[in-house]
């Protein structure tokens, strides 16, 4: 491939901050098609933003030869789902998050993407950008000392509107599955995926998780706080506490919307923000450089799968 040719399923509200910004800013890809479960919406979708091919339905776009990847931006019931049809189809894929309903379908998927041959990728975006990478430089730097006490918090208010599958727990909908998610993932980017639960809270409207929050413990004693919530306005912060210090990211889920990072160490306090592109510009560029020039992809292969298991595990911890 000269280009990644993209295909997305399903013209989510995503969308937009999720693959058609992150192509125009990125020459080695296009956008080449569109579907949706309302052919008329795809279509005034690709007149809107340019898009050649309008398809059919889902399944039409993902078996088009003129597509290498597939965006699947469903709701998230359906992710395993189309994700396993358009690797049958030779496809690799970006599955928005969470990847699916349980470890057992990302477990499912990565399996029948190895057996392919092809890539599987989650839109867990922020890590990939410059400020999250700057939080784990100074982790693994020491500078902090030993590591004592992380708090991971992803708030954002969300109003109970008709239709709305992140209020929906057959769609896979709830705080944990929609906000805690990227938490969970500055923890175990961090810490590791081994750790013990302590406790875990939440509050639960009708079915679903309108907020939780969890104390783990990771290797050596470090303690995690992850907390979400949709009744609350809108907060994303990772603060890391060490012996000589502390280190504090706002905006760390979408930081080139005015981030700040706040490194306290040894009495000295630094305020700064750190440029770079949209986290999710920051995804596409490492998903070309691994398709198309064969470079390693920042995160493992089945981190999508630990990201599930952990999931997994809080919602089986009690308290839920």
């Amino acid at each position: 491939m000269e280009r990644l040719r993209i295909g997305l399923l399903g013209a989510a509200r995503v969308a937009r901050a999720g693959i058609v910004d992150p192509v125009a800013a990125e020459p080695r890809a296009v956008l080449a098609a569109v579907a949706a479960r309302d052919r008329g919406r795809a279509a005034d979708f690709a007149r809107e933003h340019d898009v050649a091919i309008v398809a059919a339905d889902y399944a039409a776009l993902i078996s088009h030869p003129g597509i290498d990847l597939v965006y699947v931006a469903t709701p998230p019931a359906h992710h395993a789902e189309w994700a396993a049809r358009a690797i049958a189809q030779g496809k690799h894929v970006l599955v928005e998050k969470p990847f699916g309903l349980d470890a057992r379908e990302a477990e499912h998927v990565l399996a029948l993407a190895r057996d392919r041959g092809v890539r599987v990728f989650e839109a867990m975006h922020a890590p990939h950008h410059p400020l999250f990478r700057k939080v784990e430089a100074i982790v693994s730097s020491g500078a902090l000392g030993a590591i004592r006490r992380v708090v991971a918090r992803f708030d954002v208010a969300l109003p109970r509107t008709p239709g709305e599958f992140r209020w929906d727990a057959t769609q896979g909908g709830g705080a944990l599955m929609d906000l805690g998610v990227y938490p969970l993932a500055f923890c175990r980017r961090l810490l590791g995926e081994a750790f013990e639960i302590e406790s875990v809270t939440a509050d639960l409207i009708e079915g679903v998780d309108a907020d939780f929050s969890a104390r783990l413990r990771f290797d050596g004693g470090v303690i995690a706080e992850v907390s979400s919530a949709f009744t609350k306005p809108v907060v994303m912060e990772l603060s890391v506490e060490g012996d000589c210090g502390t280190v504090l990211a706002d905006r760390i889920v979408v930081p080139h919307r005015g981030n700040r990072l706040e490194t306290r160490i040894d009495g000295e306090t630094m305020i700064e923000e750190v440029p770079g592109p949209t986290s999710w510009t920051a995804q596409l560029n490492a998903i070309c450089d691994t398709l198309l020039d064969g470079r390693p992809f920042p995160l493992p292969e089945d981190d999508f799968v630990h990201s599930m298991r952990a999931i997994d595990r809080i919602r089986a911890a009690g308290g839920w």
